[in-house]
């Protein structure tokens, strides 16, 4: 990341202040990943991950994955983690650990006195500690960030034609829209 421009106050299309960025917005109806809701989306609020993730931005990192010894928990080369320094260590978290200088995150897993270091991919085996390695917690991970790759194989579809409206009176119709589609453009562009 270059310096230019670092530490600048950016004014957000929707008013949102950030160091650098506009914040997008986060939509308050979810989306159906089954079949369509007929609900109109509002904007709940903007969306920061930096809170999203860990509410202690001052505890924060992030780092990327590389291996596949987490991929049972949903966790893939090229993620990008969030882990937060500022939590207690406990038994099931995933955490950024540094065994003998080499970093790697894994499931932290405690029985009685012992402690170890747990896979999520069964063809990775535990790492048991030894009293004479150096171990160093450095935060729990609190959440993954993905991007989707498409790839080459991408093909543009275009959008489907829409026929054209009939010239109907929507009041002769019975149907009142009271500004829904209004107050919903006016809430984008950050508008009261």
């Amino acid at each position: 990341m270059s310096e230019k421009g670092a530490g600048k106050k950016t004014k957000g299309r929707r008013g949102k202040e950030a160091a650098g960025v506009a914040m997008p917005p986060l939509m308050a109806d979810a989306v159906q990943a089954g079949f369509p809701s007929p609900a109109e989306h509002y904007i709940e609020r903007e969306l920061d991950l930096n809170d999203y993730f860990s509410p202690n931005r001052e505890a924060v990192y992030y780092v990327r994955v590389t291996g596949e010894s987490m991929t049972g928990a949903n966790i893939f080369p090229g993620d990008v983690l969030c882990v937060d320094r500022s939590l207690d260590f406990f038994d099931g978290a995933i955490i950024v650990v540094s065994v003998d200088g080499e970093f790697t995150v894994k499931y932290l897993r405690r029985t009685g006195e012992e402690i170890w270091l747990e896979a999520a991919n069964p063809r990775f085996p535990p790492i048991r500690f030894s009293p004479m390695q150096d171990i160093r917690f450095w935060g729990v991970v609190t959440g993954v960030a993905r991007k989707i790759d498409y790839g080459r194989s991408r093909h543009v579809v275009p959008e489907p034609e829409v026929p054209p409206a009939q010239n109907v009176s929507l009041r002769k119709a019975g149907i009142r829209l009271n500004g829904t589609r209004e107050k919903y453009k006016q809430k984008l562009d950050g508008q009261k």
